[in-house]
């Protein structure tokens, strides 16, 4: 008898422990079985997340000095205080907004400059997390496949950095027949991902005649390698950006290019008889100097819609609620991150897109030189 209760005992203790791990691990089970609105709208904000940053910081001292060293500050208290009890967060004036305009929060939080589709679905999409050891799988499968060749490698005389904080990301054209969804769309073949798009940019830059370099670096590997994951893929590039800057004085303008989520229908125009992937300009705004990089983003984004009309799907602020935040553009006034393209577009689309682009930077790039001379 004794020996029985033992058992069912074991029994039911492994079931319940069974349970509590699957409960713990799987966040999405007590998320539906627990799901309260209030709290959910609570510890999703951001008031949340700088209240929770800020206890933290006073009980461990070395945390101030890690954000630091990813381009982050610790919150203020007197900053909370004001946010938690007024609802506005300083140096965003859309938060005033939100507060008097019923539903603007829920289709237009970000939206500095709308594009031709000026409409809530045409916001830029994240796309899911890749599965990290499957491209770790094809990349060891390919290992012998060509890359893109460079117009220059002059990484310490150049002055347009180009890179890729998500280099897995690519389009499903060029992915084949089996590759359909856009949670497929991802690769470290950088002749089908956006290191691609990093190369075909290149390339019409130095047409242009400004000196660029292109890091076509591997980050799904390399993240590998230091035991990271997708969450520190800003943090990598950070370090990147800062290796190059220590080497070069001559460096001035730093861009991330990403590609969208969308489907083709958001994110292709044509123009002038001529099919385009269309832009969009990521602007993060948690440092204190975004509004150098908005208006760099500014004069970019106005030569587009005059050049090439509605090309530009428009320009997308992000604080810490939708990602990142920073976006590295604190390193630099002229640092940009650029979605360039949906998960649907072809060559042709991005090649066109990236000759229309470089015009753009490169008019910029010597009207700023001219007003400097002048100066």
């Amino acid at each position: 008898m004794n020996l029985k209760n033992t058992l069912l005992t074991s029994v039911i203790s492994t079931v319940i422990l069974l349970l509590l791990v699957a409960f713990i691990t799987l966040p999405k089970i007590h998320a539906d079985l627990f799901h309260v609105p209030l709290i959910s709208k609570i510890t999703e904000s951001t008031i949340f997340s700088d209240a929770l940053l800020f206890i933290m910081s006073t009980e461990i001292p070395q945390l101030d000095n890690h954000l630091e060293e990813n381009g982050m500050e610790t919150p203020k208290f007197s900053r909370l205080l004001f946010e938690g009890t007024s609802g506005i967060t300083p140096n965003n004036f859309n938060s005033l907004l939100n507060l008097e305009l019923p539903g603007l929060t829920a289709y237009s939080n970000n939206i500095y400059t709308a594009g031709a589709d000026k409409n809530s679905t045409n916001i830029p999409m994240e796309s899911p997390p890749p599965d990290f050891e499957d491209l770790l799988k094809e990349d060891s499968n390919n290992k012998k496949t060509e890359q893109p060749n460079e117009e220059s490698d002059d990484k310490d005389n150049a002055e347009i950095f180009i890179y890729h904080s998500h280099s897995w990301e690519a389009f499903l054209p060029l992915l084949g027949d089996s590759k359909k969804k856009p949670s497929d769309a991802s690769s470290t073949d950088n002749s089908k991902n956006i290191v691609m798009v990093g190369s075909l940019l290149t390339e019409q830059l130095e047409k242009q005649g400004i000196t660029t370099f292109h890091d076509t670096t591997n980050v799904t590997a390399e993240l590998h390698k230091k035991g990271w994951d997708y969450y520190d893929s800003y943090k990598y590039s950070r370090q990147t950006i800062e290796e190059v800057m220590a080497s070069n004085n001559h460096v001035n303008y730093l861009i991330d290019i990403h590609r969208d989520a969308q489907r083709k229908e958001k994110t292709t125009i044509n123009v002038h008889g001529k099919n385009y992937a269309k832009l969009y300009f990521i602007v993060g705004v948690e440092h204190n100097k975004y509004k150098e990089n908005l208006k760099f983003v500014e004069a970019l984004n106005d030569r587009l819609k005059e050049k090439y009309p509605g090309i530009s799907r428009g320009i997308y602020l992000k604080d810490k609620s939708e990602g990142n935040g920073i976006y590295n553009q604190d390193l630099s006034a002229k640092s940009i991150l650029i979605e360039v393209g949906g998960v649907d577009n072809n060559k042709e689309e991005l090649s066109n897109t990236t000759e229309a682009l470089a015009k753009v930077i490169s008019d910029y790039h010597m009207n700023a030189e001219k007003v400097n001379a002048d100066g």
